[in-house]
């Protein structure tokens, strides 16, 4: 079964708002890290600069996940409980890099930001569950072979 142009069309848009939409709200939560690790650096707080490097860790995984989850999953249509809950992890992301300086802080706001990637988790399973009975495209036929 193949796939309308005009919904081919609407899959690259809903992927293209997607991928933009992850590196933007990545790249907030990136200016927050760097902002806050600018009063940590000198030799004096080298004992916070664990905390930075942990921050940017998990903007390497979440963006990289998201990425990933974005270029195999991601179709028409536009998921809006998806993209809200990517922001409210970003704000989790955002208020934990604030607190490198804090450690029950962090330890408090990390739990907070695991909640918010485990709904997320939930919710994309969910998604997972729409997509498996989508038709295979010739794309990912030439894929699966590969």
């Amino acid at each position: 079964m193949r796939l309308s142009p005009a919904v081919l069309e609407l899959d690259s848009m809903v992927v293209n708002i997607q991928l933009t939409l992850t590196s933007i709200v990545q790249g907030v939560a990136l200016t927050f890290l760097i902002e806050n690790t600018r009063s940590v650096l000198s030799f004096d707080h080298a004992i916070w600069w664990l905390y930075a490097l942990t921050g940017l860790c998990i903007i390497f995984i979440f963006w990289s996940r998201s990425i990933l989850h974005t270029l195999t999953l991601i179709r028409w249509p536009l998921e809006f409980g998806h993209n809200f809950l990517y922001i409210a992890c970003t704000l989790a992301e955002c208020l934990l890099f604030t607190c490198l300086t804090k450690p029950k802080a962090w330890f408090e706001l990390s739990m907070v930001y695991g909640f918010g990637v485990w709904v997320l988790f939930a919710y994309d399973l969910r998604m997972t569950k729409v997509r498996e009975g989508d038709p295979a495209s010739e794309t990912s036929n030439r894929l699966c072979q590969l």
